[in-house]
């Protein structure tokens, strides 16, 4: 009988078959865990900040502060933990979708790999997009036939900016691709239902955990991290110091 995931280690988590998991789900809490373990997810602690910890906070692009922040460059980072969540992107996918895509994209650059992964399972062809390292602009660069249905895969959701601009993109380059109304995402932590593009469709958020990460105006008056424990907030994703220095601050 395998160990419950929410009892593995790092170790054990780099270990893990993901072929075992082509058709079982896992929980919201499982994924949460594994990410917390592989290092990829911080969340505040409120109960050491009581003790006189307060530490620091994550300043999100926003410019809101927040109380947790996931970095999907280390969650997918091992062949066999990408594949994983690849296996269960299809699975929520079956469960929900109507129609079967005729490619993939994955919304880069987090979400690029992750596609293939995706792509190689489901047997569907893959599309590259994009980032500018200039300007942050996605384009896409791959090739989409006539007629065609896409399908959109993403790491985590916020506030869906990044995937409106994937789609209009896409559209903007081949107004004849029927986009699915999905949006296939491995944490939800914006809390939404669904996406918004104005002139395009309305897409379901279809998640393979929904976890909601607190997010506050960044005056002191107004977060309560600043607020109530005089908590500093900082940009968490601009190096590996910086995300060290958020996650050992309440140690």
């Amino acid at each position: 009988m395998m160990k419950s995931i929410l009892e593995m280690t790092k170790a054990e988590l780099l270990l893990l078959d993901p072929f075992k998991f082509t058709s079982k789900m896992l929980s919201a809490e499982e994924v949460i865990h594994i990410a917390e373990v592989l290092g990829s997810f911080w969340r505040y602690d409120y109960e050491a900040a009581k003790l006189g910890k307060p530490g620091k906070h994550a300043l999100l692009k926003s410019g809101l502060h927040s109380d947790g922040f996931l970095i999907s460059k280390i969650l997918l980072k091992s062949d066999n933990i990408r594949q994983l969540m690849a296996f269960q992107l299809q699975l929520r996918f079956i469960q929900h979708a109507i129609g079967w895509p005729d490619y993939l994209v994955g919304i880069p650059d987090g979400a690029t790999k992750l596609a293939e992964n995706l792509g190689d399972i489901m047997g569907v062809k893959v599309v590259e997009m994009k980032k500018n390292k200039r300007d942050g602009r996605i384009t896409i660069t791959g090739s989409l036939q006539y007629g065609s249905k896409v399908l959109l895969v993403e790491d985590f959701c916020t506030k869906g900016t990044g995937f409106k601009e994937t789609v209009i993109e896409i559209k903007r380059k081949y107004p004849d691709i029927e986009i699915l109304p999905y949006e296939m995402v491995i944490v939800n932590r914006g809390g939404l239902k669904e996406i918004v593009v104005d002139g395009v469709d309305t897409f379901t958020i279809i998640p393979v955990a929904d976890y909601q990460i607190k997010e506050w105006d960044p005056d002191p008056e107004k977060c309560k991290l600043c607020r109530e424990y005089g908590s500093v907030a900082i940009k968490p994703k601009v190096s590996e110091e910086s995300w060290k220095d958020i996650t050992t601050s309440q140690m």
